[in-house]
């Protein structure tokens, strides 16, 4: 059986298509906001498929910023959600920005409940460095609890643990987002069509086969009866373009990353080693529950 994870908030965003087809003018009250010196994001104008703020509705965001304390950002529509469920990115909720001011037109879908907010994200680490977020009650975040900058020394121990888990947060960074221009083997589909070939080429009979395309780059699990489930090391070697660099596996299970490092855009190649490792253990945990 082959399943594959699908984009679900990308296939979404496409069919719903730029703002024209967002009727609604949508309400917002401003919640918690915090820039580093020079920088802002000003909210003008929220439209949405729904005047209310809510799940599997489409939103836009347009707006003004300054950016003063980097030379380049990622300016990105996100929402916290109060459930660990990756999603994926959607083209349109993130845009490159530099040194200087200007304007944002942001989409997204809103695949969660959650806190909405528009924020500055480090190009090289991926940790956020300011935001304002906004919404609609009871969903907005009004007192988020830590700050972006370096904790102060007199925190209680119950925020020195949320400063703690911004630490991880900043270290991990955001899910990266899949290249404009990428070569085809190294899609979800070329990653499923090389697993697939690297198994009938290692007498494996698969009993499932899972691609995490939740980001960049894609992860795959295979499960197989009882067998040597490391037959299929060798023959993912041996297809050009591919490289196998261990795993987490059981008999019956393996969840691996074959798409090399050089392909990995150089602004997050640290970023994806850093989140391969959570993202393998992840999917392991899942598939593990699936059989």
């Amino acid at each position: 059986m082959k399943i594959l994870l699908p984009m679900l908030l990308a296939a979404t965003s496409a069919m719903v298509g730029v703002s024209a087809e967002l009727p609604y003018s949508v309400p917002i009250e401003l919640g918690d906001v915090e820039f580093a010196p020079g920088d802002s994001i000003v909210i003008t104008e929220v439209r949405g498929t729904s005047p209310t703020i809510t799940t599997n509705q489409t939103y836009s965001i347009d707006g003004t910023y300054t950016l003063a304390s980097e030379e380049q950002a990622d300016l990105s529509f996100y929402v916290t959600t109060v459930q660990a469920i990756v999603t994926s990115n959607e083209p349109q909720q993130i845009i490159h920005v530099t040194n200087g001011s200007g304007t944002f037109h942001l989409v997204k879908t809103m695949g969660q409940e959650g806190y909405p907010h528009v924020s500055f994200y480090s190009v090289s680490k991926g940790s956020g460095f300011g935001g304002v977020y906004f919404g609609q009650a009871p969903w907005v975040l009004t007192n988020k609890t830590w700050s972006y900058a370096k904790p102060s020394p007199e925190l209680t121990d119950a925020s020195n643990l949320r400063a703690a888990n911004q630490a991880l947060y900043d270290y991990l960074g955001n899910p990266v987002p899949w290249p404009s221009k990428l070569d085809d083997k190294y899609t979800a589909a070329g990653v499923s069509n090389a697993i697939e070939s690297a198994a009938a080429q290692g007498g494996l009979t698969l009993k499932q086969l899972v691609i995490d395309d939740s980001e960049f780059p894609p992860v795959a699990a295979i499960v197989i009866p009882n067998g040597d489930i490391d037959a299929i090391n060798n023959p993912i070697r041996a297809i050009a373009g591919y490289e196998y660099n261990g795993s987490i596996s059981t008999s019956t299970c393996k969840v691996f990353n074959i798409v090399p490092s050089r392909a990995y855009p150089s602004s997050a190649s640290e970023r994806i080693e850093h989140r391969l490792g959570l993202r393998r253990e992840v999917l392991f945990d899942r598939v593990s529950r699936m059989r």
